[in-house]
């Protein structure tokens, strides 16, 4: 026998989910989960999927399904050079913002230069990839400077050395242990510098 709603009506909590009202039988209840749209009675949950709004729910509910899976299907095939891109440009993002006020350092064109800034590696990336996503080791330079020249290295180290000292810059040029990036290193690599970038922008606000 279908219980009178008195008796299914659920008692506030303090702190807890936020009651809703059972679209079938009217009765307030507490939800044991977010996406739960009926109370726990089982007329009312064959009512509801009847229902056209019903239908419509579990039409949503199974294409949200099918959006997370394919979400997290291209993330297991996504290839790690994919990752270790998206990783390179936020970091890149965050050197030219950091060093936003400052002009090149390999040529020391300004700040208020027109062209296009770069983001330019003291040691190379082919040559020290330890050094890939070192702070110390990359700063805003002019396109023509990191594209045309090569990094411009003979303008590069002074000022680099102006900039952070010439003990940080004599440890850039000494041994370093080899680093391989994980696809979690990247991951990682790619939030923390999001991050970053959000203070910095924040902090200029």
């Amino acid at each position: 026998m279908k219980r009178t709603p008195l008796q299914r009506k659920t008692p506030l909590t303090s702190g807890g989910p936020r009651r809703k009202r059972c679209p079938e039988c009217r009765v307030m209840f507490t939800p044991s989960r977010d996406s739960q749209a009926v109370c726990g009675e089982i007329e009312c949950a064959i009512a509801h999927g009847k229902s056209e709004k019903g239908q419509e729910s579990a039409r949503k509910a199974i294409a949200d399904v099918g959006r997370k899976e394919l979400q997290a299907a291209k993330e297991r095939v996504k290839p790690k050079g994919q990752y270790m891109r998206v990783a390179q440009a936020t970091f890149n993002a965050w050197v030219r913002l950091r060093d936003a006020a400052l002009g090149c350092v390999s040529c020391n064109k300004p700040a208020t230069w027109a062209g296009q800034w770069h983001a330019s590696h003291f040691r190379s990336v082919g040559s020290s990839p330890e050094h890939r996503f070192n702070p110390a080791n990359v700063h805003k330079a002019c396109s023509v400077c990191n594209s045309h020249l090569s990094g411009n290295i003979l303008g590069y180290q002074p000022e680099l050395i102006r900039r952070i000292g010439l003990e940080a810059v004599e440890t850039l040029l000494g041994p370093s242990e080899p680093k391989r990036y994980t696809i979690e290193d990247l991951k990682a690599i790619t939030a923390e510098y999001r991050a970053k970038t959000r203070e910095l922008k924040r902090a200029a606000a």
